[in-house]
């Protein structure tokens, strides 16, 4: 998704990951090819000069390869406490663009936001 701010102008592009199971393996990809295949499609879809923020339950730690691939290109901002810590949030956004972060609890759900 893409979103505007109406005043100045700054565009934002809004990925959502699913990761896949077991937690740990990237899948099919494996943990980098994952991260490859996410980075790849960012930048595939993303404008220039766009802020980038990445969100999911990506079904990996922070002590995968997976994120710590992802977090060598974009600032890991968040992780959840739940299953271990497999939810994230990155940004390619830093300094006063990033005005708070924490967590919201888990809202009804199997993880927190």
């Amino acid at each position: 998704a893409r979103f505007r701010h109406k005043s100045t102008g700054y565009a934002l592009m809004f990925v959502n990951h699913h990761g896949p199971l077991p937690v740990g393996s990237g899948g099919k990809c494996g943990p980098r090819g994952t991260a490859y295949n996410i980075l790849k499609t960012i930048t595939s879809h993303r404008q220039s000069g766009e802020g980038v923020v990445l969100v999911g339950d990506f079904n990996s730690n922070e002590g995968t390869e997976e994120i710590k691939e992802l977090g060598r290109r974009l600032r890991r901002i968040n992780t959840g406490s739940s299953f271990g810590g497999v939810d994230h949030i990155f940004t390619n956004c830093g300094g006063v663009h990033v005005v708070e972060t924490r967590n919201l609890g888990n809202g009804g759900s199997d993880h927190d936001a």
